[in-house]
């Protein structure tokens, strides 16, 4: 069997791994530790696992498994892509970092034809492909050519003949087909209704409340039956919904304190509803890192997700709540955003969770308990991010959605039946609750509604809040720019149906751009505004090609060189005329300059670099997991412990700003470094700091929307 692992194709009946024009040799060794690692992948594995099953003996010496496992990193290291495939945990194990992908003969031949991945992890190119691959003599004798070669006809007529049946059933089970859905508003609170959870016995729907303009969270739960419906509170927090409780009338609440930056997971019984009782702290959260978590049928554990690093995605973990321990379910898996959404079946013994990596196709995933298998379910076919999947009862199977085409994933056996419907009228869901096999209660894709906001004197005792620019459609990303007219502003705006530049000035507003996004979706397909220091030139993405747009000329350029690599943070030069950029080459990051006038490019020696900002004259700075770095002398400042925690950057004459993107700003006084800190009633997801000080927020608050539920003919 083949297997596409990372850069790599390990073609097992060869024991080799190729990779263009690469090709390495493994010893028998290596390959039973490989096939071992490719049986777990993403798990941790003991050594005293892999002296059992790899050695099969009872005792090993370690110096024999370590030559053996460093000798296996070493042959799958990669000269292009650096990162790990074979990852220590200390005092714990090893786990292969990506998901290996089976290959059929068609995109595996033993002529090392590969295509790298465009980025680290997961490199998949056929979905849930399990056929058989016909092995080669490696020697032939010319007396008997003619004896082989008919015996190979023969076994290529077989195979043609087995395919034939295997494809014929393929695609009976796997059509699309075309319903027409009954679609039901089931609430109707003023505001935006989200995250529908449904309890294990489908007699009870929770879902969060959201109030409009102030984006206070509010935790509802409905009895279907007569539709009476309580709110549950938690005092000092708000609270959101979870999950529900295993086979249980318990609703685990996410409570936090956004002025007080506290988070808590909180179970509540409802098993005498619509009396709602006691509220158990079941564990402190940490509300930028934690994801969703599910408490299991006797609430000796709780499963969910948690960025340690953030770099290296999100895992799962299960906390012993008992023992008060965590440990390791599903390792992080080395690539943003990683392990999101674990949902445990109804019978406990398998959980189900999506792994997202950033820029590519999601899939969802399953995880046994008592056998330690993975298997893969399913796989999108866009890059998109979504939490739209949930079990079927009796753990026949998944339902996944990805846009308005549903998946029902259905175990018969030892097989996966895959049925695809495509929804009308079109739905877009973003998470779900499954009440049976043909019916399920939705919340919309598009939660968010994003607007320009400017804070003047935020820091001060009578902060002034300004909205810019506001329209019924989605605004992002602003700039200051100067042109013959004098000072303006530059942003996106989707008020034209499309992610298109927009000019302010002197009181007018005009489009600047008319891209053609095609039939896709435009929706922030234009981000990333970067101005010169002189205030004449802008650099930004459309979909994912890097270009520029001339203020004064009023014309765009194609900056092709970028295209070529995977561009993680850039800024302009002080001197108007070059992009500092950091790129990511395999594991690493590159930081380097490009001169637009030469289209020199030059690396920067000596910084790590993770993310790159600048303050309105043009002085560069790098951030990195501990400091902030000043380009210009290197002068290097420690990163406050939240600052390292936070997504958005900036930087103003003798201040460093920063944002944990949901409801905090803060600043470091750079001479003094004393800190501030305020609260805000909106999500601040990016910003640009001006010379005065005043600070150009992208703002997010949720749109006004219903929980909806729909059913369709079987």
């Amino acid at each position: 069997m083949n297997y596409q692992i990372g850069p790599w194709q390990f073609i097992s009946n060869r024991c080799v791994i190729t990779s263009n024009n690469l090709e390495r040799e493994l010893d028998p060794l290596l390959v039973r530790l490989l096939l071992h690692f490719i049986d777990k992948p993403q798990q941790i594995v003991s050594r005293q696992t892999l002296i059992e099953s790899v050695w099969q003996q009872s005792f090993v010496d370690d110096n024999a498994i370590n030559r053996a496992i460093s000798e296996l990193r070493k042959q799958l290291a990669h000269p292009i892509e650096k990162a790990p495939r074979l990852k220590p945990h200390y005092r714990k194990g090893y786990s292969l970092t990506v998901i290996p992908e089976r290959l059929t003969r068609a995109n595996a031949s033993e002529e090392s034809v590969n295509i790298l991945p465009d980025s680290l992890g997961i490199s998949v190119k056929n979905e849930e492909v399990a056929t058989a691959t016909i092995s080669q003599p490696v020697q032939r004798k010319n007396s008997k050519k003619f004896l082989i070669y008919s015996l190979l006809a023969i076994i290529c007529l077989c195979f043609l003949v087995w395919f034939g049946l295997f494809f014929v059933n393929a695609t009976s089970s796997e059509k699309t087909k075309l319903i027409t859905v009954n679609k039901v508003a089931s609430t109707w609170n003023i505001g935006s209704e989200v995250h529908p959870e449904l309890s294990s016995d489908k007699q009870y729907l929770a879902y969060t409340n959201v109030e409009p303009e102030n984006d206070v969270m509010h935790a509802f739960v409905k009895r279907l039956s007569d539709q009476r419906e309580v709110e549950i509170t938690y005092p000092g927090f708000q609270v959101s919904i979870l999950s529900w409780q295993l086979n249980q009338h318990s609703v685990l609440l996410q409570a936090t304190n956004l002025k007080q930056q506290k988070c808590e997971m909180v179970l509540v019984d409802l098993s005498q509803f619509p009396i709602v009782g006691e509220a158990t702290l079941i564990k402190k959260c940490d509300l930028r890192y934690t994801g969703y978590a599910q408490v299991d049928e006797n609430s000796k554990h709780i499963y969910y997700t948690e960025y340690k690093n953030e770099q290296d995605g999100s895992g799962l973990y299960k906390f012993d709540l008992e023992l008060q321990k965590e440990s390791i379910v599903i390792p992080p898996p080395g690539v943003m955003y990683g392990v999101i959404m674990p949902r445990l079946s109804s019978s406990g013994n398998k959980i189900a969770y999506i792994l997202s990596q950033k820029g590519q196709p999601f899939s969802v995933f399953s995880y046994n308990f008592e056998t330690h298998e993975t298997k893969r379910l399913f796989k999108a076919n866009k890059s998109i991010i979504s939490f739209a999947f949930d079990w079927l009862a009796d753990d026949k199977g998944v339902i996944v959605f990805e846009d308005s085409e549903l998946s029902s994933i259905v175990f018969d056996k030892n097989n996966i039946i895959k049925r695809t419907l495509t929804v009308t009228p079109a739905i877009s869901p973003y998470y779900i609750a499954v009440q049976s096999a043909n019916s399920l209660f939705y919340s919309e894709n598009k939660t968010q509604a994003y607007s320009l906001i400017k804070a003047t004197d935020p820091f001060g005792d009578n902060p002034e809040y300004e909205a810019l620019y506001k329209s019924d459609k989605d605004e992002y990303n602003i700039v200051e720019i100067i042109n013959e007219e004098g000072p303006a502003h530059v942003f996106v705006s989707e008020r034209s149906g499309s992610s298109q530049l927009w000019l302010s000035q002197h009181g007018l507003t005009k489009q600047l751009s008319f891209f053609n996004y095609g039939d896709g979706l435009s929706t922030f397909a234009l981000r990333g505004l970067r101005v010169s220091p002189n205030k004449q030139r802008i650099m930004f993405i459309k979909n994912k090609s890097f270009s520029l747009y001339d203020v004064n000329a009023q014309k765009f350029y194609p900056l092709e060189e970028f295209n070529k690599h995977k561009i993680v943070s850039y800024i302009w030069s002080k001197n108007n005329e070059s992009i500092i950029y950091i790129k990511q080459l395999g594991s690493k990051n590159i930081l380097a300059e490009f001169n637009l006038v030469t289209r020199d490019t030059r690396v920067i020696e000596g910084i790590k670099a993770s993310k790159l900002i600048s303050d309105s004259k043009g002085n560069g700075y790098v951030t990195n997991d501990n400091q902030l770095i000043r380009l210009s002398d290197r002068q290097r400042w420690e990163m406050p412990k939240n600052a390292k925690k936070s997504v958005a950057y900036g930087v103003s004459k003798d201040y460093f700003y920063y944002s944990d993107s949901i409801s905090r700003i803060a600043r470091l006084n750079l001479q003094d470094l004393t800190i501030q800190d305020t609260h805000v009633d909106f999500r601040p997801i990016g910003f640009e700091v001006n010379e005065n000080n005043e600070i150009l927020f992208t703002g997010s608050k949720y749109r006004d929307m219903q929980i909806v539920q729909i059913s369709w003919d079987k």
